[in-house]
């Protein structure tokens, strides 16, 4: 591991993601639960049954949406001490700290579907070629990743991608295309990650700004002789793909 992650990660939960009063946290905490469900509840199988992977999973929140949605068959690892142990004060169960690296060498072919939520931008372009590598000997065939990772063609996208010191490659929709295709994904899917807020007055608001500035940014792209068609505009993209089924 690279020395700023060794001097980052040790404490990442307090300095980067975490809250100072348990009140707060946990607010903070569900907030992320009700969010997850409403991002990714369409992208699941119908299938309830399913075994879930969340790599890089934090305080477990999106393993505590799966959960809400009636998915039980949830693991998720991480590396951080303090986030793994935040999980436990939180109430999600089946959270490990560790290497994924090492969680998944005797694991090939386990998992249907596998998550990394705000996690591949903190790798470099090598390790992340290396992960999305090891993440399809994870996937039985046939089965699902689902990514989601700040984009490089949002509006004031340096606000979301430089947000954190750690964060390393950067995407837009046609280099995450790019990227998986190569890794050996098919069925590759670039869609907008959520763009919500939850008190009414204000996401009425948001809705129409929004509307207004996308089509602002159209119109820019226009302008330049460029196409709309290949660009996402919200500040994260939703990054999925399949492991191809042999034959």
């Amino acid at each position: 591991m690279y020395q700023y992650r060794e001097t980052l990660y040790k404490n990442y939960y307090s300095t980067h993601s975490g809250k100072t009063e348990q009140s707060i946290q946990l607010q903070h905490f569900n907030q992320q639960v009700r969010y997850f469900v409403r991002e990714f509840k369409e992208l699941m199988p119908s299938d309830k049954q399913v075994q879930i992977l969340d790599i890089g999973c934090g305080t477990g929140s999106l393993i505590k949406a799966l959960n809400q949605l009636g998915y039980a068959n949830t693991v998720g690892v991480d590396l951080s001490e303090e986030q793994v142990k935040m999980a436990k004060t939180f109430g999600v169960d089946g959270i490990e700290e560790g290497d994924v690296r090492v969680f998944l060498k005797d694991k090939i072919g386990r998992y249907d579907v596998i998550f990394a939520v705000d996690l591949i931008e903190h790798l470099g372009k090598d390790e992340l070629v290396d992960f999305l590598q090891l993440v399809n000997t994870g996937l039985k065939p046939g089965g699902k990743v689902i990514f989601r990772t700040p984009n490089m063609d949002a509006p004031l996208s340096a606000v979301f991608a430089f947000a954190d010191f750690t964060h390393e490659v950067f995407l837009n929709k046609s280099s995450a295309k790019q990227l998986l295709e190569s890794c050996g994904y098919q069925s590759v899917e670039i869609t907008e990650g959520i763009v919500f807020i939850e008190n009414p007055l204000k996401e009425i608001i948001r809705k129409i700004g929004w509307a207004v500035t996308k089509l602002c940014l159209k119109a820019q792209l226009f302008f330049s002789a460029r196409t709309w068609d290949e660009v996402v505009f919200s500040p994260n993209i939703v990054i999925t793909g399949t492991k191809p089924v042999t034959r």
